[in-house]
């Protein structure tokens, strides 16, 4: 569903009161939907939760036998465990990774009908 003129007109006016307002942010937000988009992954969440609670057994650990060494190679890991979960991506999910109904985009089409069919329907009703 395609949008209106008017609505058009109203996003392009809305645009060019963003460009002007705030002309930095208008070029990163420009710049992000040119470029490849960057997201989380959840493989590396995953990992990265549990390299940081290994870290920090590994670190209660050696403050418990007083090994000072080994709670500082504890906190080592805790740290990469949790730049491990906050890095970003800029690899797009595999489509066999996806789980739900976004697995093909025969059955997105089919959603997103649906959701345009149900909208129309409510704007009629009003």
């Amino acid at each position: 569903m395609g949008l209106s003129d008017r609505e058009q007109e109203v996003f392009a006016e809305i645009e060019s009161q963003l460009i002007s307002d705030d002309p930095k942010f208008a070029s990163q937000m420009q710049m992000n939907a040119k470029g490849p988009l960057r997201r989380f992954s959840t493989r590396n969440i995953v990992l990265g939760v549990l390299t940081a609670t290994i870290g920090i057994v590994v670190l209660l650990t050696g403050v418990t036998i007083d090994a000072i060494w080994l709670g500082i190679v504890g906190f080592i890991v805790m740290g990469g465990g949790i730049y491990l979960a906050t890095k970003r991506t800029t690899k797009p999910p595999s489509k066999s990774g996806r789980r739900g109904g976004s697995g093909s985009s025969k059955s997105n089409h089919g959603f997103m009908e649906g959701l345009e069919s149900r909208w129309d329907e409510r704007r009629r009703q009003q």
